[in-house]
């Protein structure tokens, strides 16, 4: 019975979400026009990447902020479906920034491969630290309330700017990897009735109960 529940529930949590498609067409479109962007990899080499104490801290503990809210606060909600939608969320975000990624790597613009980094790495296109924490951004505001944006969307965007002093992205990087996460978590997101979660679980349960008592 519990295991009819949870795919009841990972289906509910899947297809009951009214999709925001015109952010989303905005944001993909967004991510076209800065994904080709050439940027100029010798005025990010000119100066070495930053050593300042917050943007350290930033790129080893702060980046963690919005995830760990993200993965936490359904469990605090008792929301089951959130906590779905997590999932959902962690794996469509990482294949569409990923993919992206590997995608754009060899592409050439202007003499550019935007796939290099300013520190010589790989995989510039678009930045997966500035989509985790806009994903996480993104779903926590839209099902629990956009006052969380207050301080999530400051760490996202220290981490962004942590990502460009460290020589690790492109400005374009993370403005796209910002986007990238926000439609792969707005694909999967649907605001929060708590209520309706509760309730949607003990209707099921009993549906079930009776079906199996037949």
């Amino acid at each position: 019975m519990k295991n009819q529940v949870m795919r009841r529930l990972a289906w509910n949590a899947l297809v009951h979400i009214r999709r925001p498609w015109r952010l989303i067409v905005i944001c993909l479109l967004g991510i076209a026009v800065i994904s080709i962007y050439p940027s100029d990899l010798d005025v990010y080499r000119e100066t070495p990447p930053s050593t300042h104490p917050i943007v350290v801290g930033v790129e080893d503990y702060g980046r963690y902020i919005n995830t760990a809210v993200q993965i936490g606060l359904p469990f605090v909600m008792r929301d089951p479906v959130g906590i779905l939608q997590n999932l959902y969320i962690a794996v469509g975000s990482t294949m569409l920034t990923h993919g992206i990624k590997r995608a754009l790597d060899p592409v050439l613009v202007a003499g550019t491969q935007l796939g290099e980094r300013p520190n010589g790495g790989r995989h510039n296109m678009p930045s997966g630290h500035s989509s985790m924490a806009s994903s996480a951004m993104y779903f926590v505001g839209r099902r629990y309330g956009w006052w969380h944006l207050i301080y999530m969307l400051p760490i996202l965007l220290m981490t962004m700017f942590a990502r460009v002093a460290l020589d690790a992205h492109t400005i374009s990087a993370v403005l796209a990897g910002a986007l990238a996460g926000i439609v792969g978590a707005a694909l999967f997101t649907s605001s929060f009735p708590p209520q309706v979660n509760i309730e949607f679980v003990k209707n099921e349960i009993l549906r079930i109960g009776r079906a199996s008592s037949r």
